[in-house]
């Protein structure tokens, strides 16, 4: 029996956890869990390790609308944008990331605003625009938690 159970611990110990960091961060605010099939992972640090990580994700997302969800530890309330992430060459040839929001992405013309978030965990989130419109629909509840954000990019 313990010679059959040493090779299963070894596998067992093997196995790399499931949940996603979505599911093992801690929500937002009451009944951000409906949302959390919506996270996208953005790590937008602009930290030089996470660099590779972001731009592939960014790169990934391109062209996807988003909603970046940012909480207000005062009210309590989530301040939200509908954005757009955007990976561009820079003179030097390095990759260079930022995020616009919904009217500026839409914009053919003129000088857009490019907007360079410092993501925090704890306080922020990437959702997919759609899942999270769905979500809402289905949890009207969440409406009372959540501020649509102006179309200009939060100061």
């Amino acid at each position: 029996m313990r010679n059959f159970l040493l090779p299963l611990i070894a596998i067992v110990a093997l196995v790399p956890p499931t949940l996603s960091h979505a599911q093992s961060r801690k929500p937002l605010f009451p009944g951000a869990e409906f949302l959390d099939t919506c996270v996208v992972e953005l790590p937008l640090t602009y930290a030089k390790k996470d660099k590779e990580r972001y731009t592939q994700a960014a790169r990934f997302l391109e062209g996807e609308e988003l909603i970046y969800a940012v909480l207000d530890k005062k009210t309590k309330k989530v301040n939200c944008t509908r954005v757009f992430v955007v990976v561009e060459l820079s003179k030097d040839s390095t990759d260079v990331v930022y995020i616009e929001t919904a009217d500026q992405h839409m914009q053919m013309d003129g000088l857009k605003q490019a907007w360079f978030p410092k993501f925090k965990a704890s306080s922020e989130r990437f959702y997919s625009a759609e899942c999270f419109d769905k979500q809402l629909t289905a949890h009207p509840e969440l409406k009372e938690r959540i501020v649509e954000a102006p179309a200009e990019a939060p100061k």
